[in-house]
């Protein structure tokens, strides 16, 4: 039986399901291959992430983070020989690594330290190796890197190592022979149908119940899992990689897909079995973008075989009080999460999107009528952002009173048109894999626009301006210049926000 060793380059503090883990697992398990699992999150990371210092800016209830309290937690160094170990003792014919860019970032940091044997080989995908497959195959680290859609390529893979066949010849890869240093650039592939592209059954069986889906919300603690129920945007923001996907599968068949109703369903009624998921999160880029009469099918469904609170993106332009009214009519809390993104008209058209600051109002205005619990995405220190437009986004977040806030420091990942524009307008001097999603903003940008300083000051400060009467503005100002010697003030305030102005109080309620 031919072995795969699955590695996962966690860059970040908990125990995250990676949407590709489950797939690789899966196909790799239908052809009879033994399948073993290394995931980082335990290690600690050199570069903390952002993202644990959300609720400490009130951004969700204070309390309960994504990390369990209990958790091993072992030193970053602690990998190289952990890692070597399991390769070692395990022996594996084909190590499989997926990875976005501050993971394959993070995976630098140890992976061109490990030696493995001269059979084994070793395959990259994931969004990084998508769109930076030429630097990703010149590290000389991997055998292949995949382009694209995976699912084929690696089911391809299999079966040609299992038949001990050459594997430079597959498309959508780029193949490095370690051997003469010679680099073949394959043909890209045809894009799967949603009927082939879903017909895998995804291996959850490699994760741990409590560590990957026990997950903070409202204050508590639930399992939860985030369900892919179709894969695509039809929409084209600049800071998205979207727009570079859709351009690189160009002709190769349909991009945007959305999931059979009943391969979701099942795949959630086995979740419910196998960890008693409470709440699960729809990966639908935007969900109220399907026509009522596929969101009646899939709730129709939904109800009848899952019934289970749920959380879904989309956009302020999608939300009417026809489909509001649908999804109430089943009986089932949910929450809807909206990346607003920027208050300013000007940061708006930049970033491609189509809702105005209205339009934002107008959907709010909906899901606010009907007690609908609402999360909300911005970003702050955008390229030519201007302190007066990151304003303009607080005054929005006060007017549209969500239940939950996240706020983001932008960073120029590559496949993002955007982040050519920093390139070109030399806010950046090369382009560059940020730490990730809520670190210091590495653009540095001249006056009228704000600091890498500044950005940081707002964004440790943005929910308080934006959820707190502006009586007390004075006193968040005194915070935001100086934080270090206001922390007893800025615990009063925070206090202060979720005593008097939580507006998710008066939301209809996920668990009594």
């Amino acid at each position: 039986m031919k072995k795969l060793l699955i590695l996962f380059p966690n860059a970040v503090e908990w125990a995250a399901v990676s949407t590709t883990v489950p797939i690789l697992g899966g196909i790799a398990k239908e052809k009879k291959w033994e399948v073993d699992y290394f995931d980082t999150y335990i290690y600690q990371k050199q570069v903390k992430s952002g993202e644990l210092e959300r609720e400490k800016l009130a951004g969700f209830k204070a309390g309960v983070s994504n990390v369990l309290e209990e958790k091993n937690e072992k030193y970053f160094e602690d990998i190289l020989p952990d890692l070597q170990n399991r390769i070692d003792e395990y022996n594996p014919d084909l190590i499989a690594i997926t990875a976005l860019s501050t993971e394959y970032a993070f995976l630098l940091t140890f992976f061109d330290k490990i030696t493995y044997p001269k059979e084994t080989k070793v395959v990259i995908g994931g969004i990084h190796a998508t769109f930076r497959p030429d630097n990703v195959v010149k590290s000389k680290l991997f055998d292949l890197v995949a382009v694209g859609e995976g699912e084929d390529i690696f089911s391809e893979l299999l079966d040609k190592l299992e038949q001990n066949k050459n594997i430079d010849n597959i498309s959508g890869t780029y193949f490095y022979n370690k051997e003469t240093g010679e680099i073949k650039k394959n043909k890209m592939r045809m894009l799967l149908s949603a009927e082939k592209l879903w017909a895998t059954k995804r291996d959850n069986t490699l994760f741990d119940g409590d560590a990957y889906f026990l997950r903070p919300f409202d204050g508590g603690r639930y399992y939860r899992y985030e369900m892919e129920i179709s894969r695509g945007c039809p929409f084209n923001c600049t800071y998205c990689g979207n727009s570079t996907l859709k351009a690189l599968t160009k002709g190769l068949g349909k991009y945007v897909k959305v999931r059979p109703i009943e391969s979701s369903i099942q795949q959630m009624e086995e979740l419910i079995e196998m960890f008693n998921i409470e709440i699960f999160s729809f990966q639908d880029e935007c969900f109220l973008s399907h026509p009522i009469k596929w969101l009646k099918e899939y709730m129709d469904a939904y109800k009848a075989r899952v019934n289970r609170p749920y959380l879904f993106m989309t956009r302020a332009e999608t939300v009417s009080e026809e489909k509001i009214q649908l999804l109430l009519s089943y009986g089932i809390p949910f929450q809807a999460s909206i990346g607003v993104e920027s208050g300013s008209i000007d940061i708006l058209e930049m970033l491609n999107r189509k809702a105005t600051p209205d339009k934002i109002i107008k959907a709010f205005d909906i899901l606010n009528k009907y007690k609908i619990r609402t999360s909300t995405f911005f970003m702050i220190g955008l390229p030519f952002e201007t302190r007066e437009d990151a304003f303009k986004s607080i005054e929005l977040c006060k007017k549209v009173k969500p239940s939950v806030v996240s706020i983001a420091i932008f960073q120029p990942y590559p496949g993002q048109s955007i982040t050519q524009t920093c390139i070109e307008n030399k806010f950046i001097p090369e382009e560059i894999i940020p730490g990730g999603f809520n670190n210091d903003s590495v653009l540095t940008m001249p006056k009228p626009y704000m600091s890498s300083k500044e950005i940081t000051n707002l964004w440790k400060t943005f929910i308080l301006y934006a959820m707190l009467p502006k009586k007390y503005w004075k006193d968040i100002e005194k915070c935001e210049k100086d934080l270090k010697n206001n922390q007893d003030l800025f615990k009063k305030l925070l206090n202060i926000r979720w005593e008097k102005y939580d507006y998710a109080v008066n939301d209809i309620k996920f668990f009594k």
